[in-house]
């Protein structure tokens, strides 16, 4: 019992470290049986997130609702006090950015007043193309722009002068209207929309 602490206290302390936002994937350990066991047995890679699901044990009529703050394609993990022992078979709704699924699970790894590991089970393919939908949204970086495009290639001249900011809310509005309708800003711009929003005296 005091090993199963350690490792869900360990396991939980994992899923609060800070990440950058174009890294929300956690590494995947090394396959096992097929299941969850432990904190480090997982068959596919686990999205960090900050989802909601709507849980109900099956043959019962009593819903709870809880958080679920990593999942994958063949399980997630809900952080809740109240908690099932393993084996027990759930009824699953879960959502996140928009997308929600509804699927079977069992709960393979049961951390009292803590959360429990559930493996999906009885998914149908409509509810497996949702989920596959639903880490698209995790998984996407949160950057505008990727390595390799022109932002990223060094400055062929030295920056022109910076106009005097005398309307920062100004310039913040005109930059976040720029960003509307596109998605990378050139320092040409970045210039002419500086000298534009600012009131003419």
């Amino acid at each position: 019992m005091p090993q199963n602490m350690n490792e869900s206290v360990a396991y939980l302390k994992a899923l609060k470290h800070t990440e950058s936002p174009s890294d929300r994937r956690l590494e995947p350990a090394t396959a096992g049986d097929g299941g969850f066991q432990g904190a480090e047995k997982r068959r596919s890679l686990r999205y960090k997130c900050a989802g909601s699901v709507e849980i109900r044990e099956e043959g019962r009529d009593v819903h709870t609702w809880a958080t679920f703050t990593d999942v994958s394609l063949h399980g997630c993990y809900v952080e809740a006090q109240a908690t099932y022992p393993a084996g027990t078979v759930l009824h699953l709704r879960l959502e996140v950015n928009g997308v929600r699924i509804e699927t079977k699970g069992t709960v393979r790894v049961n951390y009292p007043y803590l959360g429990m590991g559930i493996a999906f089970t009885d998914m149908s393919e409509e509810n497996q193309a949702r989920l596959r939908q639903m880490l698209t949204t995790i998984s996407r970086p949160c950057v505008i722009m990727g390595p390799g495009i022109a932002s990223s290639l060094p400055a062929d001249r030295p920056l022109e002068a910076v106009p005097l900011i005398t309307d920062p809310a100004g310039a913040v509005q005109a930059l976040v209207e720029f960003f509307e309708s596109r998605q990378m800003l050139m320092r040409e711009d970045f210039l002419r929309i500086l000298r534009t929003s600012q009131k003419k005296e």
